[in-house]
């Protein structure tokens, strides 16, 4: 049984990010709201690494007990300064900052009762002149007595 919370597991996961990317991504945060506004508006360093918990659901694995599976969204955004190619492959780039993720995250349990993470999708998200996003969706999940 757990009495993990989804917060606790996000409040980790960034601790988890922090330590693995350090200088590399100067803000690593949590968000809930429009992305793309707040990172136009938001007080954020870039490079930025942003998590959000995508969704929560429960799938009944025995009599009162369920599996609670999390997925989380981590955003990376970084400034094109030198042009889209480059934001993406250059030293700091978004590449290695997603590199940096999976290696902190990927098949990881981050020390608590979940599964370890698994790698759902990278893809990118937005390349404009101000602006290069690239998101990567991960899963766990914990056990739930009732």
């Amino acid at each position: 049984m757990s009495d993990l919370t989804w917060s606790v597991v996000e409040e980790v996961l960034l601790k988890a990010l922090q330590a693995e990317l350090g200088s590399l991504a100067p803000t690593v945060a949590s968000y809930q709201g429009n992305w793309l506004q707040d990172l136009q508006h938001q007080a954020w360093r870039l490079p930025a690494v942003l998590v959000r918990l995508r969704q929560a659901r429960g799938e009944q694995v025995a009599m009162g007990s369920s599996d609670l599976i999390l997925d989380f969204f981590v955003l990376v955004a970084v400034r094109p300064l030198r042009g889209e190619t480059e934001a993406r492959v250059q030293e700091g780039g978004i590449y290695q900052i997603l590199e940096g993720v999976r290696r902190a995250l990927w098949q990881q349990d981050l020390g608590l009762a979940i599964t370890p993470f698994s790698l759902e999708k990278e893809e990118p998200w937005l390349t404009t002149r101000e602006l290069a996003v690239y998101g990567a969706e991960y899963r766990t999940s914990l056990v739930k007595d009732f």
